[in-house]
C-alpha cells in the first residue's frame, strides 16, 4: 500500500463512521468513460444484492509533480460484499481503492441529483491536501486543513 494511501486513511478516519479502508477490486471495464458514477449506478442488481459503493482512488505518486492524486470513485459489490468489481473503462492498474461509505451516506441524505453526488478531486503534496475543482474546462485549487465529510463535496448544503 502506498503511504499516502495509509496516511489518507489516516487523515480521513476522524470524519467517517464508517471503517476507511483499501479494498481489493477487479476491474473489469465496459463502462462509458467520463461516468463513473453512472457506470456503478447502472450495475446494481436488487435480485442478485450487487450494490454501489463510494471511496476514493489513490494514484501513484507523482515523482515530477511531487503530489498524489486521490479521486472520488464509485463501483461495485456483490452479495456479501465478497467481491468489490468497477467497470469504469481506463483506470491504472497500479491505482488503490479506498472503500469510505461515509461519502455514499452523505450524497444520498443530502442531494437530490446523482450528479452533485461527487467530491472533489485531492491532491496531497507533503502531507498537506488540495482540493481540485473544474469549472468550465479551468481547474481551481483550494488548500483544506481537514477531510470532514462536508468540506469535500462541491456544493455545500
Amino acid at each position: 500500500m502506498y503511504k499516502a494511501t495509509r496516511d489518507f486513511i489516516r487523515d480521513r478516519q476522524p470524519f467517517a463512521k464508517f471503517a476507511v479502508k483499501p479494498v481489493e477490486v477487479r476491474q473489469l471495464g465496459g463502462g462509458e468513460e467520463g461516468s463513473r458514477y453512472m457506470n456503478a449506478h447502472r450495475c446494481i442488481d436488487r435480485e442478485r444484492n450487487i450494490k454501489i459503493v463510494s471511496g476514493w482512488l489513490v494514484k501513484p505518486y507523482d515523482k515530477v509533480l511531487k503530489r498524489t492524486e486521490i479521486l472520488q470513485h464509485w463501483w461495485n459489490v456483490d452479495a456479501g460484499a465478497r467481491t468489490y468489481f468497477d467497470v469504469s473503462p481506463q483506470l491504472g492498474r497500479d491505482w488503490e481503492y479506498v472503500l469510505d461509505m461515509d461519502i455514499a451516506e452523505y450524497g444520498i441524505s443530502h442531494f437530490a441529483d446523482p450528479a452533485d453526488n461527487v467530491c472533489h478531486a485531492i491532491q496531497m503534496s507533503d502531507g498537506k491536501y488540495t482540493m481540485v475543482d473544474r469549472i468550465f474546462g479551468e481547474l481551481f485549487y483550494k488548500p483544506i486543513e481537514t477531510l470532514e465529510t462536508t468540506a469535500l463535496f462541491k456544493k455545500p448544503v
